[in-house]
């Protein structure tokens, strides 16, 4: 049975991320109770029935993902937000796994098969809002301490969070394709997201992935 995160290690690391960022901690847990609202929740367990003692390969949008899929990794995928379109544009299937925050196509995401993973955070209430009741059941994660339905399983963007998942779903070894931590993709820029905000959560996805590594996770660096 997938754990949530313990508190107790967790914690202490998301505060220092929230302080980097200047993260509002209330708007956080307020996110986490309004997505415990308004999801139709579906048990992780899922996860664990799909990943346990799997190769896993966990995607991120990074500008060279098209051409790394072109032989088509064997394995679970977890696809990071827009990472899941382009692995559906290369290869005609849908991601095993989508982890979103919804600030990505959720549209695309509305048509996959996929099982969702939904975020909350204090910057996404209104896509909460407008998205997650269209989205049937999925599995609704947070960065602060877990409320009703809403689970933690550690990491903070997409990507590691993503790795994370793996890890606590018992994958057997996870593999990163599309992770570049010094480039910025094209949908990133054209979406208008703030690049210098960016970069410094690449650099902070960079850490937990390595922190994940010294936890006893088997991370493959493509």
């Amino acid at each position: 049975m997938m754990r949530d995160i313990d508190l107790k290690f967790w914690m202490p690391i998301y505060h220092r991320i929230a302080g980097v960022l200047d993260l509002d901690v209330g708007e956080d847990r307020r996110a986490t109770l309004l997505l415990d609202e308004l999801a139709s929740p579906k048990s992780p367990d899922v996860l664990e029935e799909l990943i346990r003692g799997e190769e896993v390969w966990v995607l991120g949008n990074a500008p060279e993902l098209a051409d790394q899929l072109r032989n088509s990794p064997e394995g679970i995928i977890v696809a990071a937000d827009a990472a899941s379109v382009v692995f559906k544009q290369v290869t005609g299937r849908d991601p095993d796994v989508v982890v979103t925050d919804l600030d990505g196509p959720v549209e695309s995401y509305l048509e996959m098969s996929s099982v969702l993973v939904v975020h909350a955070h204090g910057d996404n209430v209104r896509r909460i809002i407008s998205y997650v009741p269209r989205m049937g059941s999925v599995i609704p994660t947070t960065q602060v301490e877990p409320a009703g339905s809403v689970h933690n399983f550690g990491g903070f963007t997409d990507g590691d969070r993503a790795a994370f998942l793996a890890w606590s779903a018992g994958a057997k070894r996870i593999h990163l394709l599309g992770m570049n931590f010094m480039r910025i993709n094209r949908y990133d820029v054209t979406s208008g997201k703030d690049l210098g905000r960016k970069i410094l959560k690449l650099k902070i996805a960079k850490y937990l992935l390595k922190l994940l590594e010294r936890l006893g996770a088997e991370v493959l660096w493509g």
